[in-house]
């Protein structure tokens, strides 16, 4: 019988849309096709709400129960046509599925006992309608809107996905961790809308745009100082982040997470896939496995389903450095899932082709992606050797670089 890590595993990789990791689990064990969660819902409700159609082709291949009940009384059909996925609908009518749609149940949201909710914010504060859209995701969108006279980022989920409880504990979990954080290099936490749909989660706006779009648009490569400058931003939000009586792995580190503020200050942001751990030694390792997290910049031992520590967040970061010096993802000619698996089954790494990395550079980030994680350094380790190799270069020069960046942008 499937264990409840084999489930979570493959109800992620519903949710993301993941072949290759669904096909490798069923693989491993054909009776979790059918493995239902908390709420009842088999991974073809959850492939049919988020419109996968070639995950829900998989999974009735395999065997799942068409018409299978949630707890609210909806099968994977009337999810799909509740939802309005006319193909979804079709590709489930063809192979027996019947449209059957459950009934409302609110999951409020209720924060933790002794607790201030001086952050819960009215929804009526928040001017949807003139917004700005600046991202969209699987289960909602983020735009750009003013809130008490302040332009914020406001992240929403989906008011019909307001009643999946596992959608609806993800967020949870996000709220309660930024409400604690407070640091000049993590994106800063101003309030949510917990109690009705659409759910909200408020922070500061940074017109900067993300890393990823900042190495896209650029037509020629970063300079040196500049990267040391941006690395070191990264460095010191993960420290702060790792260090302290709890440590938060963050476990999706990618420059599409990285933000850029008006003053070319790098933050760390986006903790939908953070976890917080109470830490008892700085060598602990938590009972976490599955693949959880951006393949390209996945830890190994992440992708093997192996117990894993905070040091896969030295991976990720090693991988962003190597990306911001080259101007190229790692393994960029490979999909996403392709790169990932080179690194964890053949042990291989991107090479470092560029002539611009100060001394010292290369063999930092070779250990922070080394295959062996108690030989990759912590974060307050990696801040003290940016720091040196700061020094190599003149501040006021890159002082200077700044100012013509902003020029630019």
């Amino acid at each position: 019988m499937a264990d409840r890590a084999q489930v979570s595993q493959l109800h992620w990789a519903v949710r993301n849309g993941d072949v290759g990791s669904l096909r490798k689990l069923l693989k491993e064990d054909k009776t979790l096709v059918n493995a239902a969660d908390y709420d009842k819902r088999t991974p073809l409700h959850i492939a049919a709400t988020r419109d996968h159609r070639a995950v829900a082709k998989i999974l009735l291949a395999e065997g799942a129960s068409i018409n299978a009940l949630d707890r609210w009384g909806a099968s994977p059909c009337g999810d799909a046509q509740s939802e309005g996925h006319a193909e979804m609908v079709r590709l489930l009518e063809e192979n027996g599925g019947e449209a059957v749609e459950g009934h409302e149940v609110n999951l409020p949201l209720t924060p933790p006992l002794g607790q201030r909710v001086d952050w819960e914010i009215s929804p009526s504060e928040i001017d949807l309608e003139n917004s700005e859209l600046i991202g969209k995701g699987s289960f909602g969108e983020i735009r750009k809107a003013i809130w008490r006279g302040t332009p914020v980022a406001v992240k929403t989920i989906r008011p019909s996905l307001s009643n999946d409880r596992m959608v609806v504990n993800d967020f949870r979990q996000e709220v309660e961790l930024l409400v604690k954080l407070r640091h000049p290099n993590i994106v800063q936490f101003l309030g949510a809308v917990t109690r009705q749909p659409p759910l909200m989660l408020i922070t500061e706006y940074l017109a900067g745009g993300d890393l990823y779009e900042l190495l896209s648009r650029k037509k020629e490569a970063l300079p040196a100082p500049l990267i040391v400058k941006y690395s070191l931003d990264i460095a010191r939000g993960m420290c702060y982040l790792h260090n302290g009586p709890n440590a938060i792995i963050h476990r999706d580190l990618k420059p599409r997470n990285v933000i850029l503020d008006e003053a070319h200050e790098l933050k760390v942001g986006d903790f939908g896939l953070s976890k917080l751990i109470e830490v008892n030694h700085l060598r602990d390792v938590y009972k976490m496995t599955g693949e959880t997290g951006s393949y390209r910049y996945m830890a190994p031992e992440v992708f093997l389903h192996e117990q894993y520590d905070k040091s896969v967040d030295v991976f990720s970061f090693a991988m962003v450095l190597y990306e911001m010096f080259e101007g190229a993802a790692p393994f960029e000619e490979e999909v996403a899932y392709d790169a990932a698996q080179l690194v964890a089954d053949e042990d291989r790494r991107p090479e470092m082709k560029a002539k611009t990395y100060p001394l010292g550079m290369q063999e930092l980030i070779r250990r922070c992606w080394s295959r062996n994680s108690k030989e990759r350094p912590p974060f307050d380790t990696i801040v003290e050797e940016l720091q040196k190799m700061e020094v190599q270069y003149d501040r006021i020069h890159l002082r200077d670089l700044l100012h013509i960046r902003r020029q630019r942008d």
